[in-house]
């Protein structure tokens, strides 16, 4: 019997050995960045549009800021009429302990994982500038928005982030005309599951940006844009069944599109969707030492089974 006993607690003790090599932390990742510079609505022969252009034009610019953690959230909004000289510069958002140590309106990617920079959900918002003339102020819009999510401790652990921006306005031109959309785009995703996550562990990121264009007499779509590049295109995922690094980083690219006729006296109303989002969520690992824990108490369980048989 004690022979038996010895074999048992060596057994035992390989079997912790074994555990507690396993490495205790696991990781998720995920951001989503979509910088659109000089943003313009032009005519057809190449100047920009002025507030002079229209007999009616209202509307606003709305924006979001939202950042969460394990169902924490922090929320930041704003919105302001297109022509009232204010734009939406919404706070960065962050639930986190800690937080990372960005400075208000910094829309760099991170370092790529691993390692990931902490355990938090973070958004943030910002725009400048107007995409028609207004007053002595010459056409250019530059959005920014960021999200990202990242777990980088051994527990159950989800973050969460969407942020963006949306101009809506409607308006009456004084004379038919097309409208040329022109701008700079730079998008970012980036997706982060380490080897080792537990079951269900996944991190995506991805865009979506697109301009939409209506009869608001006949509810009727005129006119629709949305670059693959700046949505689809940008969609990356990574999970514990394929852990690893995808990133979408394909550098700043002009991007133009050309209306159909708009026609004088018609309403129309423009809405301009810009938005990021970024999830991470990490399943639950036991730490090594509750692991060498549960081997030895399911030996030992064994081994007065086994004494009660004798």
């Amino acid at each position: 019997m004690k022979t038996f006993c010895k074999q048992w607690l060596a057994t035992a003790a390989v079997v912790a050995a074994s555990f507690a090599s396993v490495p205790a932390q696991a990781s998720t990742f995920a951001s989503a960045i979509l910088d659109i510079n000089n943003f313009r609505l032009l005519h057809s022969g190449g100047t920009a549009y002025s507030t002079t252009d229209f007999t009616v034009l209202t509307g606003t610019n709305d924006a979001h800021a939202t950042a969460s953690l394990n169902g924490v959230f922090a929320n930041g909004a704003q919105s302001f009429g297109i022509l009232s000289g204010l734009q939406p510069n919404v706070p960065h958002q962050c639930v986190g302990a800690p937080c990372p140590a960005l400075p208000e309106n910094n829309f760099l990617p991170f370092p790529s994982p691993p390692p990931v920079p902490g355990t938090f959900g973070y958004a943030d918002q910002d725009l400048t500038g107007a995409a028609i003339t207004i007053g002595a102020t010459p056409a250019g819009a530059h959005a920014r928005t960021r999200a990202d999510a990242s777990t980088a401790q051994n527990a159950i652990a989800s973050g969460n982030s969407s942020v963006g921006t949306s101009t809506t306005f409607a308006f009456t031109l004084g004379a038919s005309d097309t409208m040329t959309i022109s701008f700079d785009g730079t998008p970012f995703s980036q997706a982060f599951v380490s080897v080792g996550a537990g079951a269900t562990s996944n991190a995506n990121a991805r865009l979506s940006w697109s301009i939409n264009i209506i009869d608001l007499a006949s509810n009727s779509s005129v006119f629709s844009y949305s670059p693959p590049e700046l949505n689809g295109l940008s969609a990356v995922s990574r999970t514990d069944g394929g852990p690893g690094l995808t990133t979408y980083d394909p550098g700043t690219a002009a991007f133009l599109a050309v209306t159909p006729l708009l026609l004088a006296g018609t309403t129309y109303q423009i809405t301009i969707e810009h938005n990021t989002l970024a999830n991470a969520l990490q399943q639950e690992l036991p730490e090594p030492g509750s692991k060498a824990a549960l081997a030895i108490g399911m030996l030992a369980m064994s081994l007065a089974m086994r004494r009660r048989q004798t």
